[in-house]
């Protein structure tokens, strides 16, 4: 480590400690004006735990990110974390301190060294104090053994209540550091929503605050409100309002999604997709469902070899003019050599299934045969059958899937459906003639 020499720096640096809380060294040192939610959250006591739960678009990793920074240059020798449930979530957070940190001279003068990516990011400071950022995959495998005076859980709702207890709160023992769960609300039953409400019903251990996304005023409002058409009610209040709610139209339980994800044993999009030479001996079946005027189409492949089939490549896009769209079908059909590829055949997708015929088939959607389709998926999620990475777009929209699903967006739910379909109907290998 490069020696900590004083300076006027040291001395500017301490006489700004003195005077500093968070929102005053946003201000001085970072030129960054937080809204009057961010404001209250950086000024609130500090608490063994504390809770943030919003709507979308608030703006939690921007102020954790004001927060991580203060405290790193204040206090020497201190250990900061962010983690979530892949990398690319907690560097979100991350990446921003970096920002800030060559956006003034004065932060970038007490790095000791440029801010490492391998074999995880981190940000050292002359005077000891560090800023790192994990993934908390494979049961938090990767924090374990370290020690912090601060962890920021991002996105909280969506890693385990295992990990949280029995990987990240025990790196905070050292110390008797600070647990940070930062979130937009997903499950009821969950380590956040109670720790939660026991900050609200004034636990002194728990400092608990919510916010719509209304209160950032740097997010298009009306944009927000032509939005609400597209989702269901629980969807809007968790999404922006920022509350739990009752998930009683739900028609994929969220353990049974968590379990899917928290269970995989590879992330994405690295590694990258099963190279050709894992690929010999294993039955590859690929879903597609094809995008409507704005939706998207996305292609999903499992490896079906046996139970649980396995997500192993996943593409989402939209806009695409249908013959490109037919030759990226055939392009994923010949390079996993899938024993199926299906796709939603429905009006317009019958004129690509024209040009596909040769390497695909088609499911056409009834009201029977999609009823079929998602309970089928319904069930081998219950059943553990079911396994993929963390993929943000594919999680939100299996929590937020109703039966009543005229407005909302169901892409990823029906590709990752019509490959679970493809590998085996669960009363029948061979497909039912009768939807076809």
């Amino acid at each position: 480590m490069t020696p900590w020499r004083p300076s006027w720096k040291d001395s500017l640096l301490r006489a700004v400690q003195q005077t500093s809380d968070s929102v005053t060294f946003a201000r001085a040192w970072m030129q960054w004006e937080p809204h009057e939610g961010q404001r209250r959250w950086l000024l609130a006591p500090r608490r063994s735990t504390a809770v943030l739960v919003t709507g979308r678009r608030w703006g939690k990793d921007e102020t954790e990110t004001v927060r991580t920074l203060h405290e790193a240059v204040f206090q020497p020798r201190s250990r900061h974390l962010f983690a979530s449930v892949t990398l690319d979530q907690a560097r979100i957070p991350f990446d921003l301190c970096v920002e800030h940190i060559y956006r003034q001279p004065l932060l970038e003068a007490l790095l000791d060294g440029k801010p490492r990516e391998s074999p995880f990011p981190l940000i050292k400071f002359k005077h000891g104090a560090l800023i790192t950022a994990r993934s908390t995959a494979r049961e938090g495998v990767y924090i374990r053994g370290h020690k912090f005076h601060r962890a920021v859980v991002t996105e909280a709702d969506y890693v385990s209540e295992q990990t949280i207890n029995e990987a990240i709160r025990f790196t905070l023992a050292d110390y008797g550091g600070q647990l940070v769960l930062q979130t937009t609300p997903r499950n009821r039953s969950g380590l956040v929503y109670r720790e939660f409400w026991r900050g609200l019903a004034g636990d002194p251990a728990v400092y608990a605050q919510t916010g719509p996304t209304w209160e950032n005023p740097h997010v298009n409002h009306e944009y927000l409100r032509s939005l609400r058409d597209s989702m269901t009610a629980s969807a809007w209040q968790r999404e922006v309002e920022g509350v739990y709610a009752d998930d009683d139209t739900a028609v994929f339980r969220w353990a049974d999604i968590q379990a899917a994800y928290a269970e995989a044993d590879w992330s994405w999009p690295e590694p990258p997709p099963e190279e050709p030479a894992k690929r010999r001996g294993k039955r590859y079946v690929q879903g597609v469902d094809l995008a409507k005027s704005q939706d998207w189409t996305v292609h999903a492949v499992l490896d079906a070899t046996s139970r649980p089939y396995r997500l192993v490549f996943f593409e989402r896009y939209q806009r695409r003019p249908w013959p490109t769209v037919a030759a990226r079908i055939r392009e994923i059909h010949q390079q996993y050599s899938c024993h199926q590829t299906l796709i939603d055949a429905t009006g317009v997708g019958d004129a690509v299934l024209d040009e596909v015929r040769d390497v695909a088939q088609g499911y056409v959607f009834t009201q029977r045969s999609k009823l079929d389709l998602l309970t089928n998926l319904q069930v081998g999620l219950e059943k553990r059958e079911v396994r993929f990475p963390f993929v943000r777009e594919l999680v939100d929209e299996l929590q937020g899937y109703a039966w009543e699903d005229k407005n909302l967006v169901t892409d990823c739910v029906m590709g990752l459906a019509l490959s679970v379909w493809a590998a085996g109907p669960r009363w029948a290998v061979q497909y039912a003639p009768s939807i076809w």
